[in-house]
């Protein structure tokens, strides 16, 4: 299912995806702006602030009476963290032409809604409402709260500011608690026309057809921004593995310890991809993976551990659960299955296993809309286009020698962990 793929305007691009397998057509509107500390905050209540109204549905009864006619079609809003670029997201969901009673453009309406939400929100001197305003910082403060509240999240996350100090991807892609309290609805107001005038666009159509009109509706709504001038590509950033390994012990009330161990691999390039995930998947990113095999069940040196690598942030992140006690033996023998992979100690099957642990992943990414969606939005700043399938494909192609060529090039950066107030684990 290959993708059609048109420029809308500078800055601003269009992905289509024609499949009629599903009842339903989802539109979403990404606006991609680089993580910074300063702004991340204002720009994550956009969304939630943009999916409340319009000038053409001023209240929450309006625009849900507008919903009703189009077949109890659904408005939200999210925000995502793509490598060092935060994504504010807009997405219709309502059923496909097909199924219109009356054989009514049902995604072209849920586009000229949307644009009208996007382009014309409801302001008043110039602001957003202030009640709309402090009622979206409270949910936004309570989502931060949430991340901060799982532990095991928010050891990850310190892990992630830890090794990527001073770079985008070290940013919550929410911003903080002290600056969502100290938004104003003038802020979000400007916030909201920087955002129009300055972000990369990533409007994208999955459904059965219907979708060509949706492109000139966001076209309009594009050039109605004066003064628009999209910020450049990202800047890649290098990373020096010649440092000391930055090592963080934080204590806090919890149960049990987290180890959090950030990798960044050296000298690698996009064709390196596949090689990456396929390590990542013997290394800790599958139930049957060496972590899972050896440091959870051979030595149960932990309740949990696993990997995950991010190829937008070009981060590798090993995670376990321990006893704080445990914790220096469980860093020794993670490192310990990485050293193995370079030198070449696994078997094929375990080789074999991974590969079809993670082309079944890339199988069923197209079984949901959303995850389809999701898929191309983390494309949004690549030069070129790669389906599930095609990427599959390329996992499917991966040489034992490739892989551990990736394993030789991940060096370790930081060690996080989360331990009991009283140096126990309760």
């Amino acid at each position: 299912m290959r993708p059609l793929q048109r420029t809308i305007s500078s800055g601003a691009d269009y992905i289509g995806i024609n499949d009629d397998r599903f009842k339903t057509a989802r539109l979403s509107v990404a606006f991609l702006l680089p993580l910074s500390q300063q702004t991340a905050s204002a720009n994550a209540i956009l969304p939630f602030l943009l999916r409340r109204s319009s000038a053409e549905y001023p209240s929450f009864a309006a625009l849900q009476r507008r919903l009703n006619q189009l077949y109890g079609a659904r408005i939200s809003g999210d925000v995502s963290r793509i490598g060092n670029w935060q994504a504010m997201v807009l997405t219709a969901v309502s059923i496909d032409d097909r199924f219109a009673l009356h054989g009514e453009k049902v995604t072209l309406q849920c586009a000229e809604l949307l644009g009208s939400m996007i382009f014309e929100p409801v302001m008043k001197n110039g602001g957003f409402l202030p009640s709309d305003t402090e009622q979206e910082k409270r949910c936004l403060i309570e989502l931060i709260q949430s991340e901060i509240n799982e532990k095991r999240l928010y050891a990850r996350h310190r892990c992630e500011q830890v090794l990527c100090e001073g770079q985008g991807y070290s940013v919550n892609r929410y911003g903080t608690i002290d600056r969502v309290a100290a938004l104003t609805s003038d802020a979000a107001a400007e916030a909201w026309r920087s955002m129009l005038r300055s972000a990369h666009i990533r409007v994208i159509y999955h459904g059965a057809g219907g979708d060509e009109l949706t492109v000139d509706e966001f076209s309009k709504g594009i050039a109605s921004v004066s003064g628009r001038i999209p910020i450049g590509s990202e800047k890649k950033t290098s990373w020096d593995p010649q440092h000391d390994v930055r090592e963080v012990t934080e204590r806090m009330d919890v149960n049990q310890s987290k180890l959090v161990m950030g990798f960044r691999p050296v000298g690698t390039t996009a064709d390196d991809t596949p090689s990456l995930r396929l390590l990542n998947a013997l290394l800790g990113g599958t139930p049957h993976s060496l972590l899972f095999k050896n440091v959870r069940e051979r030595l149960s040196l932990c309740y949990y551990c696993s990997s995950s690598y991010d190829r937008l942030g070009n981060v590798l992140l090993v995670d376990s659960g321990v006893e704080e006690k445990n914790a220096s033996r469980a860093r020794d023998e993670v490192l310990k299955q990485l050293d193995n992979i370079c030198l070449g100690v696994f078997s094929e099957e375990e080789l074999e296993s991974a590969r079809r642990s993670i082309v079944n992943q890339f199988q069923t990414i197209s079984d949901q809309q959303s995850s389809l969606s999701y898929w191309y939005l983390g494309q949004s700043l690549d030069s070129k286009t790669v389906t599930p399938k095609k990427a599959a494909e390329e996992v499917g192609s991966v040489t034992r020698e490739q892989v551990i060529e990736a394993a030789r090039r991940v060096k370790l950066g930081a060690v996080y962990l989360l331990a009991g107030e009283e140096g126990g684990n309760g």
